[in-house]
């Protein structure tokens, strides 16, 4: 059965971000603060979940083609937010995670624990035009909350041309005194590797790259030759470990100006670490 208007209805009766799991033989859950919240009594079955997964990816653009074994889409609601889906299959049944980010990008100074967060991140701003950001954090939803105000900030404050290469768009960014890009990698790019070969084509100021799969190093040296135009690039991947992504640049960390790591605190705001790498 296609349980989409019961998913949608709840989505879109919090304003905060919400991350909603659909499993087989186990009711949809919220999770939320740590802890997983029922949505509704019923057990979904298999079939439960891939049809509404499928009545999901209806709602996305029909140039993604077959869902296939794993995959990710996504798609806005008017005066709700922005919808990202991301499934597995499990068995042969599909597993299916939906994340829903509010259109309204919340400011840098309200998302930030530490009020002097903004001004350092307007030292790292003025300071490089080139060189590579790491962004590091637990939480998909928390890193890009936090980087999409911090791109809203750049925005707001400085004459910039930002790139966003990202697999789904997590928000969309409006133009101010930066001008904003963004490229959906599957939609208007095949592949990240593609998006970062045409950033020439561009030549923007800061470029954001969050790559939701392993880091090969080929794809690190396009990260580099996009260093090379005199661009700062901003790098997330929620799908690697602090670990992995340092381990990634380690050959290039001359280049790493800084990495934030970001996580949650007591007030429900977020937890901002910045550590200056560059010599």
């Amino acid at each position: 059965m296609n349980y989409v208007s019961q998913i949608l209805s709840y989505i879109s009766g919090t304003p905060d971000i919400t991350e909603v799991y659909l499993v087989p033989k186990a009711p949809p859950v919220d999770k939320k603060d740590g802890k997983l919240i029922k949505i509704t009594d019923t057990v979904f079955t298999p079939e439960d979940v891939r049809d509404t997964l499928l009545a999901l990816k209806s709602y996305a653009s029909p140039l993604l083609g077959p869902l296939g074994s794993e995959g990710t889409f996504s798609f806005g609601i008017q005066n709700v937010g922005r919808l990202r889906v991301s499934y597995v299959t499990q068995r042969g049944s599909y597993v299916v995670n939906i994340v829903k980010i509010p259109y309204q990008v919340p400011l840098l100074e309200n998302v930030c624990q530490d009020p002097k967060t903004v001004q350092r991140i307007d030292e790292l701003i003025r300071l490089y035009t080139s060189g590579i950001v790491l962004v590091l954090g637990n939480s998909h939803a928390r890193v890009s909350t936090f980087v999409y105000s911090l791109l809203q900030h750049i925005s707001r404050n400085y004459q910039k041309i930002i790139l966003v290469l990202e697999k789904p768009l997590s928000f969309l960014l409006r133009h101010d005194k930066s001008l904003v890009i963004q490229r959906e990698v599957g939609l208007d790019t095949p592949t990240f590797e593609e998006g970062l070969r045409d950033v020439a084509y561009v030549n923007p100021d800061i470029v954001y790259v969050s790559y939701r799969e392993i880091l090969l190093a080929e794809e690190v040296l396009h990260i580099i030759n996009v260093v090379d135009l005199n661009t700062l690039v901003i790098f997330y991947s929620p799908y690697m470990s602090e670990e992995a992504v340092l381990k990634s640049f380690e050959r290039h960390r001359k280049l790493v100006r800084s990495v934030i790591k970001v996580g949650p605190s007591d007030d429900g705001k977020l937890s901002i670490a910045i550590t200056n790498t560059a010599p």
